[in-house]
């Protein structure tokens, strides 16, 4: 039977309240697209502003996103992206829907890319790799970029869950040659349940993600025809997708991100920092994400790894009675991606199941992902629980998880040392 609970734990998530005024206006002007509205530039100018990249281009997810900047780099079919087994699907998905190959790399005990694994997976076909910032917890990445400047190949930053991390005082999203955000129902903030944004220093690889994202036209040209109120029948130059964010959405992500730096990110940081005050003497806790001097976390989660003594099953059992009790508590998020049955089965696109089987492009020594497994990825998937922490939640609500979960601990090992 369940203990009665007086905490309350306010819900994610919650909207700046101007957005609840604003978005009316292009209901009531009927200008709710990219084009027709100015929105969604001004959006990608604050982004940028605010990231300190020169560009930023939205879209309408973080996958979009992702989707666009490979295919803007010219990546494709017989081409390889090394990729963290543990992210969500989208990371290597995204490379499948370019039509290239994802090839999977294990991770270090902070749940992101390890560097140290990277160099033995290049070879003559690869162009990039994607990291990974798992959690808001912000990827070593001076090793990563020599490995790239050695290789001469591109790194994609994946910054869906790392709005606001930095690394040596530059924020995510600047570090490699372009990144993606995404601004999905649960991350950092949302542009309405759906969003992303793409960031980078380099003008033409912006165009080319533009062009993508809409069609493929010639925005460039596009735009100055639009100054002078002119239009052309044939202006699309490459294949492309619509990707594009919409005003309301635009809208929403202007307001989210006003009050980011001083509400959001400043929240989230008191909140892991009292995470770490109630739980960092807990004998049966192996790690708990730090800021260090290089890098400050984002902490869209906050992931706890128990100690060598826990397996699959004794995690569990602390998360079913975490449930019980009340306490918003999430599994460990997507560790060994090549378990997923498109990469041991093999299935891609249409009948052929491209790019899995292609003959002409794809070496089939790459895609043995039944066979394979990352040790570190396979070991955190079992001793790793994600405790929320909101900018909604205060103090009282971080400190009632954290002792729930210290109770629980001792009581599954029968003693008072959990706490």
């Amino acid at each position: 039977m369940n203990e009665q609970h007086t905490t309350t734990f306010p819900k994610w998530p919650a909207f700046h309240p101007d957005s609840l005024r604003d978005v009316i206006e292009p209901l009531k002007s009927g200008e709710v697209n990219y084009w027709t509205g100015n929105k969604g530039r001004e959006f990608e100018d604050a982004f940028a502003k605010w990231c300190g990249s020169e560009f930023a281009i939205s879209c309408s997810s973080g996958t979009s996103a992702l989707h666009t900047i490979i295919s803007a780099m010219d990546i494709g079919p017989g081409d390889e992206i090394i990729v963290p087994s543990y992210s969500f699907i989208a990371s290597s998905y995204a490379v499948l829907q370019a039509g290239a190959i994802p090839i999977f790399c294990d991770v270090s005990a902070d749940h992101t890319i390890n560097p140290d694994k990277i160099e033995a997976l290049v070879t003559k076909r690869t162009r990039a790799i994607i990291v990974v910032h798992l959690y808001g917890v912000v990827c070593d990445m001076r090793p990563i970029m020599e490995i790239a400047e050695r290789y001469q190949i591109k790194v994609i930053e994946d910054a869906a869950q790392c709005i606001g991390g930095q690394y040596y005082n530059q924020k995510v999203g600047t570090l490699g040659h372009a990144a993606a955000f995404s601004f999905c129902q649960s991350k950092h903030f949302t542009t309405g349940g759906e969003g992303g944004m793409i960031t980078t220093n380099d003008e033409n690889l912006a165009w080319e993600c533009r062009s993508f994202r809409d069609h493929g036209f010639d925005v460039k040209h596009k735009l100055a025809l639009l100054e002078m109120e002119e239009k052309e029948k044939y202006i699309h130059h490459r294949v492309g997708y619509n990707y594009r964010m919409t005003e309301i959405q635009s809208i929403i992500g202007l307001n989210e991100l006003k009050r980011f730096d001083d509400w959001n990110l400043l929240n989230r940081r008191k909140n892991a920092f009292i995470y770490r005050e109630c739980l960092s003497q807990c004998q049966y806790i192996e790690s708990l994400p730090l800021d260090t001097p290089d890098r400050q976390n984002a902490y869209w989660l906050f992931p706890i790894v128990f100690d060598q003594s826990f397996d699959e099953q004794r995690t569990e059992s602390v998360y079913k009675k975490l449930v019980e009790k009340g306490i918003p508590v999430t599994k460990v998020l997507w560790p060994e991606a090549y378990r997923e049955k498109a990469y041991t089965d093999l299935i891609g696109f249409g009948k052929a199941n491209f790019p899995f089987h292609s003959s002409e492009y794809t070496d089939p020594q790459s895609v043995q992902y039944d066979n394979q497994i990352c040790p570190m990825a396979y070991s955190l998937s079992k001793r790793t629980l994600n405790l929320h922490l909101h900018p909604t939640w205060n103090a009282e609500h971080i400190e009632k998880c954290a002792s729930t979960l210290l109770g629980v601990l001792a009581e599954i090992h029968g003693d008072n040392h959990g706490k």
